[in-house]
């Protein structure tokens, strides 16, 4: 079964425009789909505050702002096909 959980929050980007997000966390993708240093992203050195997370909608690797979240970030368990 490919049921993950997926997060769903909006935040303001860099530029100031809002962006809301469908995302899974890097520690929670699948071993036989990502390697461990695409689960780690061990080559980003990120701002405080920021995370990397796998894009569900846009089917890659974006950040994620913590910063500057706005409302409530949801979580919720669903079927999700990662295709690479």
């Amino acid at each position: 079964m490919n049921n993950y959980v997926v997060y769903t929050g909006t935040f303001t980007k860099q530029d100031g425009t809002q962006r809301t997000m469908r995302f899974v966390r890097s520690r929670d993708l699948p071993q036989s789909v990502f390697t461990e240093t695409q689960r780690q992203n061990s080559n980003r050195n990120l701002k405080e505050g920021y995370e990397i997370v796998f894009d569900i909608e846009r089917n890659g690797f974006r950040a994620f702002n913590w910063n500057t979240t706005q409302g409530e970030v949801v979580s919720q368990e669903q079927h999700v096909d990662f295709v690479q």
